[in-house]
């Protein structure tokens, strides 16, 4: 009998044991269930944002252009004959009036002395009689013909010694020898270029403008000027000529801008890149061009706004240095995402990643 108490008792043991199990493991499960059912409504995506800035924007019509010489002239000499000497080579600097050259001139210096006496032999026989006709003492006719005597003479010193000066070769403006293309002793011929010098103190850098910009370009336009080749080396000028009839073969109209060159780094036909001013921004939000998405809408961004991802449909004014300016769509303050906007929808969900 006492056996028999004692199995009925170990059964309800047990029983209740097994119960209390079920109980907390339902209780448990329905637990973990209503945690889960909070957190799947707020599934979300991560993102990281920045603060919209405005700042100021200049807006460029970017171009390449050339280096020229200020100056270039090919020099040649007006009388033909040989080489005697190059009083300057190539690659010197000279000053206007410099003489670089001469031709051989024995035979002109020996007609400039003969026309030289003869006019002087004039000039006093002139004035001897210039005096005694003023007494009365001579004729006119011979007074007019000592006059005419000496003039003629003035006019034949005059034309053999414009001849004997156009021997010496001189510089028309300072510059540097660039090119030599006759050497001394050989031939030089009427009119045929010996040397070309260039004066490289300024640089003229030419551009051609595409002719839509025409209402947009003027002279004065600030622009910056940028050597690659110079590391990257600036100048801030301005537009000193804009051309007035276009180009038909590109359809583009010249510009020029005009740099100080003291340092002579710069050297003629060095491309440079040239920046002039279309407009200027006051205050522009600059975004990076990466998270701008183009769709039917137009261009993109997303902006955080409590807690839920917004779409802004903006407007670019200019892209730049993988950066855009954008003048229509952004307020400044907002949250504009950065990070995680690639599969956004609007009004997706999104934590904001400190």
């Amino acid at each position: 009998m006492v056996i028999k108490m004692k199995n009925i008792f170990y059964k309800v043991v047990i029983s209740f044991t097994l119960v209390t199990f079920v109980f907390l493991f339902y209780s448990c499960s329905d637990t973990g269930g209503n945690e889960k059912q909070k957190e799947e409504p707020g599934q979300f995506v991560y993102v990281e944002t920045q603060k919209v800035k405005l700042q100021p924007f200049v807006n460029y019509i970017t171009l390449i252009g050339v280096a020229k010489a200020y100056q270039r002239a090919n020099v040649a000499s007006d009388e033909g004959g040989r080489i005697k000497q190059f009083v300057k080579d190539k690659g010197e600097y000279v000053k206007e009036g410099d003489v670089i050259l001469t031709i051989e001139n024995d035979v002109l210096k020996a007609n400039l002395d003969a026309t030289k006496a003869q006019y002087e032999l004039a000039e006093v026989n002139f004035q001897k009689q210039e005096k005694v006709y003023s007494e009365k003492v001579t004729s006119e006719l011979q007074y007019l013909e000592a006059k005419y005597q000496r003039d003629a003479a003035k006019a034949n010193y005059e034309l053999i010694k414009s001849r004997y000066d156009k021997t010496f070769i001189k510089a028309p403006f300072p510059g540097i020898i660039d090119m030599k293309y006759i050497e001394e002793g050989e031939f030089a011929a009427p009119g045929v270029s010996i040397i070309s010098i260039l004066n490289i103190d300024r640089i003229k850098v030419e551009a051609g403008v595409p002719e839509n910009y025409v209402d947009v370009v003027n002279t004065g336009d600030g622009v910056k000027i940028i050597f690659n080749d110079l590391e990257g080396e600036t100048f801030d000028e301005k537009v000193s000529y804009v051309g007035s009839s276009i180009n038909i073969d590109n359809r583009t109209f010249p510009v020029e801008v005009i740099i100080n060159n003291r340092n002579k780094k710069i050297k003629p036909e060095l491309n440079a890149v040239v920046k002039i001013e279309k407009e200027r921004f006051n205050k522009i939000a600059i975004i990076p061009e990466d998270i701008v998405s183009k769709t039917d809408l137009g261009s993109i961004v997303f902006v955080e706004e409590n807690g839920v991802a917004k779409m802004r449909i903006v407007k670019i004014e200019s892209r730049y240095e993988n950066k855009a300016a954008v003048t229509e769509g952004l307020k400044e303050g907002e949250n504009l995402i950065l990070v995680g906007f690639q599969n956004l929808v609007d009004g997706e969900k999104v934590k904001v990643l400190e």
